[in-house]
């Protein structure tokens, strides 16, 4: 799902990994597929973006929300993980302006003390850009509570914009 902040117009891309029956869905397509299927979602997304940045004469941007509730840490198919790292990398070649803050939300409660030692290893640059976060999307069963006009929109936008935009 992609939505806005009513703030800066960036936009917010949604994901959530945990809720893909990802070996049933790569039983369906071919990781050929999936990679081309991801990078429609950022074209579309890259159309979107511009058309606003030309409006606002001003540059927009994708937020990452990627909900990682209910990922198994083992497990699951390679395949999709596969797709995924592939679809990333031409992304990150094809649509270099478009990235903004990637927060990675919800992690399974072993992840977080492994994430605590590997961000002390990662590059300023690239902790900058990632946010590890509880709380967005962790309640949120349908979509359509955040889209505009939905009953926990206000919230989850000013969750968003404070984790996006704050230090």
């Amino acid at each position: 799902m992609t939505t806005s902040l009513p703030t800066t117009r960036d936009l917010i891309y949604c994901i959530r990994a945990g809720k893909i029956d990802d070996k049933g869905l790569m039983s369906a397509v071919s990781v050929d597929q999936m990679v081309e299927f991801f990078l429609y979602c950022k074209e579309v997304n890259a159309a979107v973006a511009d058309m606003r940045s030309l409006d606002a004469d001003s540059l927009i941007s994708v937020v990452t929300c990627n909900d990682l509730s209910g990922v198994k840490l083992v497990g699951g198919s390679s395949d999709f993980r596969a797709s995924l790292s592939a679809a990333s990398k031409k992304a990150n070649e094809l649509y270099p302006s478009l990235n903004g803050r990637t927060l990675m939300l919800n992690l399974p409660s072993l992840l977080g003390p492994l994430v605590k030692v590997f961000k002390l290893l990662l590059p300023r640059a690239v902790t900058r850009r990632l946010r590890f976060e509880n709380g967005p999307l962790r309640d949120v069963d349908d979509l359509r509570e955040i889209a505009e006009g939905g009953t926990g929109r206000d919230e989850f936008v000013d969750r968003v914009n404070a984790l996006a935009y704050g230090d």
